[in-house]
């Protein structure tokens, strides 16, 4: 059963263009360095416009923007099972990017990150 790993991330909005490129490559290079990983990225979140639906639906929220309570960028990763994604818990690949995080990140992990994970049938 493929499991989709994804991490909403706070990153300061003055975090350095060259670290965040970093983090960006160590993640894609995931796809060749951690097994069982099959896709990886780091990107800024998309936040469309809200339609006319969305207004009626969250008439109390000024957008979408508003609704991604300052997360502004996201992991997204695809593991081939639950025993890859428990695995790359601790592959020095994973470790390796704390530095980053560390260096991106408003505040720590518990204010900055929010991550979750998805079993795909």
């Amino acid at each position: 059963m493929r499991v989709v790993h994804m991490g909403l991330w706070r990153v300061k909005h003055d975090a350095d263009p060259a670290i965040i490129r970093r983090a960006q490559e160590k993640v894609a290079n995931f796809t060749e360095t951690v097994p069982g990983c099959i896709e990886a990225l780091v990107a800024p979140l998309y936040v469309p416009e809200m339609g006319q639906a969305d207004r009626e639906t969250f008439g109390n929220l000024a957008g979408f923007e508003e609704m991604a309570r300052g997360y502004n960028y996201i992991l997204y990763m695809v593991f081939e099972s639950e025993i890859a994604r428990d695995e790359y818990e601790d592959h020095p690949a994973h470790v390796a990017l704390k530095d980053e995080c560390l260096a991106l990140w408003v505040g720590d992990a518990s204010e900055a990150a929010l991550v979750f994970d998805l079993r795909l049938p």
